[in-house]
């Protein structure tokens, strides 16, 4: 895998030999290489697709049906957190290219919480605030720790990103005026919580009403597996990028609507260097 910061230069390099091109995310770290995608793009007329694979995680899309079926009623805010071990790959490896990325490892895994409150809280959202820390002990880590709202309009979002947990999680909360939402992305759990009046009586009911969700949710998964069908994020998006290729189609996730992304990304970097070279 090469580092984000080329991925602009490949990708044009690409295009410019008649290629259409799948980027990995973040697509750059950059809103000028943003520009120079999108240029390229409109000279060379060739398809250009981003990978934002969670999105195409089999709990996100049931999550996104239950949105636009109403079951939560008006989506008012989204907690995201994603935790990851110290001792992952790209953490772990000191000249790994993500520790030179503008806001160090970070930078590399904050695309995904950004475009899931965008896919599920607004797409006008802004940072409003982020801050970090260093908790661990891998020394050519500046910050291991972050948390960030944001707000789209009057509602608000959160992110938590942590280095130090001590297993793999990545955990999406949606609130809503008429339920809520919880999901664990990475054993693809999903949890309908609706509106209740509080007492002895619904307290019980609604643990077992949970538990339900959570054997289905389980059973559901072994038997997906058990027959060969299940899909990763990432393999559903290829597949979808290359039908949309077939039938002359847009990509799942355009390059413009990935800017916006990066847009926020590269807001969220220079406040992320800022604290650093502060500390």
């Amino acid at each position: 895998m090469y580092a984000s910061q080329v991925h602009a230069a490949l990708a044009i390099e690409a295009m410019e030999a008649g290629v259409n091109v799948l980027i990995e995310k973040p697509m750059t770290m950059t809103s000028k290489d943003v520009d120079a995608i999108l240029q390229c793009k409109k000279n060379t007329g060739m398809m250009v697709g981003v990978i934002h694979n969670w999105l195409f995680d089999r709990c996100v899309l049931e999550a996104k049906a239950l949105v636009e079926r109403g079951v939560l009623g008006e989506v008012m805010s989204v907690e995201i957190e994603t935790l990851s071990l110290p001792s992952g790959f790209m953490s772990a490896t000191e000249h790994h290219w993500s520790h030179s990325l503008p806001g160090g490892r970070l930078s590399e895994m904050l695309v995904h919480p950004i475009y899931l409150a965008r896919h599920f809280l607004g797409e006008n959202i802004v940072p409003v605030d982020v801050q970090v820390t260093k908790l661990g002990t891998i020394s050519w880590m500046k910050s291991d720790e972050l948390c960030a709202t944001f707000k789209s309009g009057e509602k608000m979002g959160r992110v938590h990103v942590s280095f130090n947990s001590s297993r793999e999680a990545i955990f999406l909360s949606i609130y809503g005026r008429e339920a809520i939402l919880k999901l664990d992305i990475i054993n693809s759990e999903v949890t309908v919580l609706p509106r209740r009046v509080t007492s002895r009586f619904t307290r019980g009911y609604d643990s077992i009403r949970q538990a339900g969700q959570l054997t289905k949710s389980a059973i559901k998964n072994a038997l997906v597996i058990a027959s060969g069908k299940w899909l990763s994020g990432h393999q559903k998006y290829i597949n979808l990028f290359a039908d949309c290729y077939l039938n002359q189609t847009a990509p799942p996730v355009t390059v413009e609507e990935a800017s916006q992304v990066i847009t926020i990304l590269e807001q969220m970097c220079q406040r992320i260097q800022k604290i650093q070279e502060a500390s």
